[in-house]
Formats: structure tokens, sequence, C-alpha cells
């Protein structure tokens, strides 16, 4: 396929998406179908940990090239997902077949909902953070930290608590044992019995980007500033995901040709990111509507 007919197809696919006489905007769907339906390639109905790595590769080669503050806040945010994804997988798929359906991804959904007024997450934070200030004096050291990660007390009542709010095992006792090979996989120290725990350098280290005034604690008030921002930027991206991503798996389904160019070289990347353009292009300008002097946001 040619260039120039690739971008013609480009066009007739933006002119006819006139955003004029679109329908009133849908209702969105729930967060965990739409990764079901971006990311679930081969349409087993299962996301798998490849499906993810590829989706998050794509995306890593999209920013790349990217300058400016945005592009820099996408590259640090793709980055952390990166890290936690695995273990991410590794909780939601809780029948262990690795790979997730949508069932296991409807907490996904339900994480989302957590973190609006109400959800549960704010509370369940708060609970936690009670848990493990064991001297009740606003805020945690490292000796705290440390010390709660080798408490068989302080993780099955902190485990108990989010398996109260999210029952992705069947027991708080099944989801605790997830916990133990969570706190083993950062590792550092020895708990009781021998089991991995966290020691105090990994501790401070990991307090340093939550530590605003650098006094060596965590505050209750820092826990509260961080939840607020990480939550805000988590609803956005999960909508923008709602609003791209049952385009974006159209498109994904679609034979776009592949092979080569007149001038020997491949073009998949150069598809990749123009789909992506032309779909959020389309998103942005379904929540517009132009009136006399003035545009207007329609929400």
């Amino acid at each position: 396929m040619t260039r120039k007919l690739y971008l013609f197809q480009l066009l007739l696919l933006i002119s006819a998406y006139d955003v004029s006489s679109q329908p009133p905007q849908q209702p969105l769907q729930p967060l965990g179908d739409v990764l079901l339906m971006v990311l679930d390639k081969d349409k087993d109905k299962k996301v798998t940990m490849s499906e993810i790595n590829a989706q998050m590769a794509q995306l890593e080669n999209l920013f790349q090239h990217g300058e400016g503050p945005e592009a820099d806040e996408y590259r640090r945010l793709l980055l952390g997902a990166k890290a936690a994804a695995p273990k991410a997988f590794q909780l939601l798929d809780s029948n262990r077949d690795d790979g997730l359906s949508r069932t296991e991804l409807r907490y996904v959904t339900k994480f989302e909902k957590s973190l609006k007024k109400g959800g549960g997450m704010k509370e369940l934070l708060r609970d936690v953070f009670a848990t493990l200030d064991a001297d009740g004096d606003d805020r945690l050291g490292v000796d705290e930290l440390a010390e709660g990660s080798r408490s068989d007390e302080v993780i099955a009542e902190a485990t108990s608590k989010f398996h109260a709010l999210f029952p992705i095992r069947k027991s708080a006792k099944e989801l605790e044992s997830f916990v133990r090979d969570a706190i083993g996989s950062i590792g550092g120290g020895k708990g009781k019995g021998g089991i991995d725990a966290l020691d105090r350098d990994t501790v401070a280290e990991g307090m340093k980007w939550i530590d605003d005034d650098g006094d060596g604690y965590v505050q209750r008030k820092e826990v509260g500033k961080y939840y607020n921002a990480a939550g805000r930027k988590f609803l956005e991206i999960s909508k923008t995901i709602k609003q791209m991503g049952p385009m974006l798996a159209m498109f994904g389904g679609m034979d776009m040709g592949g092979g080569f160019d007149e001038d020997g070289s491949n073009d998949d990347d150069d598809r990749n990111r123009a789909v992506v353009v032309v779909a959020a292009a389309a998103a942005a300008a379904s929540k517009w509507t132009c009136r006399p002097r003035r545009c207007e946001p329609c929400e």
C-alpha cells in the first residue's frame, strides 16, 4: 500500500466523521470492557500479559519522539504502568489461567468507581494508614512501615479491608498470600519465619517520592495530597480510554494493508501514529459544538 493511498483512506475516514451530524453522546462503556476490547488482539475473550506488553511497546514507540512537559508526563506514566503491570495482572488473574477474562477485568471498573466520591477507596486508604500508624501520631516512619511489612496482624488486617472492597479472591486469606508474595518481590529484609519483608533502606527510598517536606516521615496530609492527584489523573486517563477505545479497537481489527511502500520502507509505525491521531481528534471534536463567535464544550 502506498503512502498516498493510505493517507487518502484516512482523509475519507475524517470526512465521514461529521461531528455536527452525530447523535447525542452515548454512555461510555465500562473501563474493564473497553480494555478487553482494545487489548484482546486475538479475540479469544481474554487478555494475556504478552498482549499487554505489545500494547505498551506501541505506546512507547508513539511517545518516544514527543517533546514538552505533556510528552514527558505520558512517558513517566507509561514507565510506572509498565512496572506495575505484571503484579496488577497477577492480582486480577484470580483463577491463574494466565488470561484476564471480562469478569476479572470488571475489577478495573470497580477500582475506577472506588476513586470517585463515596466509592470507598479514600476510606480504605485511611483505614490502612491507621493500621500502620502504630503510635497514632498521623505520620508513618521508616520503622513503622518496615515493621508493618513483617507483621502478620498488620498484613491480615489491611488485606481484610482491601478484600471487603475488592473481593478479587475467594477469601481474604487467599488474597493475603498474594500480598505477602508482592512484599517478597520487593524484598530487602526478612520477617518472621524468614519470609521476605521490607528493610529500612528499601522503605526509606520508597518514601522519598511522597515525603514532600523531607522530614523522613509520610504525613497523613501528604498521603491525601498524592492520593487526590493520582486519583484525578487515573480518572482522566480512564475517561480518555473509554472515549477512544472502541474506535481504536475497530481500527485495530481492520486490515490496513501492511507490507512496504514504494520507497521500500515499512509504514506500520506511521499507520499506528496516524490512527491514534485521527481517533484523538475525533474524540476531542465530539466534545465541542461550534457556535457564533465562540466554541464551547458540550459538557
